[in-house]
């Protein structure tokens, strides 16, 4: 799934925790994704410094408070933090990249 023509779909995980807490997510999301034969590039970002807007992703997966603008749907990643239903959380990132 590329979607936008041929732009890649992305994924914008934004984290006020540790650099460790956004590194595994990013590489938990990609793994998952691949898993399933999806394609999106991941990105990782601080959550306080991010510009959403200028990174235009598709999705959003918020592991802290998210004040971003209304430009993707946001899925909220404590599941990354507590490794609690990282998989549910995983499916809801597709289906929002398939909307």
């Amino acid at each position: 799934m590329t979607g936008r023509g041929d732009v890649m779909k992305k994924v914008l995980v934004a984290t006020g925790t540790s650099e460790n807490k956004k590194i595994f997510t990013v590489n938990y999301i990609r793994q998952y994704l691949s898993s399933k034969n999806i394609e999106a590039e991941v990105l990782g970002a601080n959550i306080y410094d991010v510009d959403a807007s200028e990174i235009k992703p598709d999705v959003i997966v918020a592991i802290g408070p998210a004040k971003f603008p209304d430009i993707a749907p946001i899925i909220q990643g404590t599941a990354f933090v507590t490794r609690i239903g990282m998989e549910a959380a995983c499916d809801g990132i597709i289906a929002a990249l398939e909307r």
